[in-house]
């Protein structure tokens, strides 16, 4: 797990502040080495074990001034095994800084019966300071959930509407428009979030993996919002690919 410190040093260098001179805005200040965040309204967004499985209410969470969003990744393991790593985006989606928790691989020794060993609960523990040092410096607010409209026609979910905002996946490109406009305020290629295709060695012949948007979140009066996409797998011998969240910015 990486440390913040030298983050922090560069965020104050860039305000204009050192060492020995002024603190950034916010009152942040830096005693030696050590990084001192000024006291937030709000708690920090945490992390905690719970049915045998990592809760993430307070996830994803962005800045209040919008340079920053921390999105929880989950894989999709075929075991069905626990695990979550804490990516830290900026604006063009650009990952940071991640916070490994733990990896499918290490579910067994670290949840044994799906229960939170010592080693597990230290890691937590660990997580959750790295998000409190996060909120200090860039003061985290929770983004909620926008509501996914029903589909006509038995089609995949893409649309998602809330704060004033509608917010459409039509396949490959998202859309984000004032509510009932027409025009996008912004479009975002999203060519790059497609599942690849390939050819199964189960003899399931080409195994596509059309997308749909599983959830989308937002904090009010902020140009930012993530996108959850999902996929849908052929057959079981094609799998499922892990789902996607994506920071999109305007």
């Amino acid at each position: 797990m990486r440390t913040l410190v030298a983050i922090a040093f560069v965020l104050g260098a860039c305000g204009g502040g050192s060492a020995s001179g002024p603190s950034p805005a916010g009152g942040d200040t830096i005693s030696g080495s050590a990084f001192e965040p000024p006291k937030r309204e709000t708690p920090p967004p945490v992390i905690e074990w719970k049915d045998h499985a990592f809760a993430t209410d307070t996830l994803p969470a962005v800045a209040k001034a919008g340079e920053v969003v921390l999105v929880p990744i989950r894989i999709t393991d075929e075991r069905g095994y626990a695990n979550l790593r804490i990516e830290v985006r900026d604006r063009t989606d650009t990952t940071v800084e991640t916070i490994q928790v733990m990896t499918p691989n290490e579910y067994e020794s670290f949840a044994p019966g799906g229960e939170p060993s010592n080693a597990l609960l230290h890691r937590i523990s660990d997580a959750n300071a790295e998000l409190a040092k996060l909120h200090g410096m860039h003061d985290l607010v929770p983004m909620g959930p926008l509501e996914i409209q029903p589909p006509a026609n038995g089609a995949e979910p893409h649309m998602a509407m809330g704060d004033g905002l509608d917010v459409d996946w039509n396949g490959d490109h998202l859309h984000v428009l004032r509510h009932n406009q027409d025009r996008p305020v912004f479009t975002r290629d999203g060519h790059a979030w497609l599942a690849p295709k390939y050819e199964s060695k189960a003899g399931a012949g080409t195994c596509n993996y059309p997308s749909f948007l599983r959830a989308a979140y937002h904090a009010p009066q902020l140009s930012v919002v993530v996108v959850q996409l999902s996929y849908k797998s052929p057959s079981d011998a094609c799998g499922v690919p892990s789902d996607q969240l994506h920071v999109v910015a305007w």
